[in-house]
């Protein structure tokens, strides 16, 4: 309701058995291992033209392969400055114990830098050929 999604997947939809297409946005699972089969998933949807574009609302765990496989699709990564605290209706907002990322993967970049520029600090990715 909040992201104004034409499509929601709760757990109970079981989004991974879904089919994806357009514009994505996604705060997957964080646990294992459901976080790394969302963004296989996307990244699968994304090389298979069926996403054209999405945002990922993740933990900034760029050790993980998981981070990875975004930021090897991804056109860009903002790092919030300070934790991202979430909401949802009927509870208090609860802050994770670490920081997050915002990944955008599409064509643009310019828009997701304007709008995510006063949130942290942006990196463009460059993609390798090969």
């Amino acid at each position: 309701h909040v992201v104004k999604a034409a499509q929601f997947f709760t757990p109970g939809d079981d989004g991974l058995q879904q089919r994806w297409d357009g514009r994505v946005w996604m705060n997957p699972p964080y646990a294992q291992p459901l976080v790394t089969q969302f963004c296989e998933k996307l990244a699968d949807s994304l090389r298979a033209g069926t996403v054209l574009a999405a945002i990922v609302l993740i933990n900034n765990a760029t050790e993980t392969q998981w981070f990875r496989t975004l930021a090897d699709v991804a056109s860009a990564i903002c790092f919030p400055t300070g934790r991202v605290r979430f909401w949802s209706p009927g509870k208090d907002a609860a802050t994770p114990l670490q920081g997050q990322a915002v990944v955008y993967m599409g064509p643009s970049l310019d828009a997701f830098c304007h709008h995510f520029a006063s949130f942290g600090f942006l990196v463009a990715l460059l993609k390798r050929e090969g």
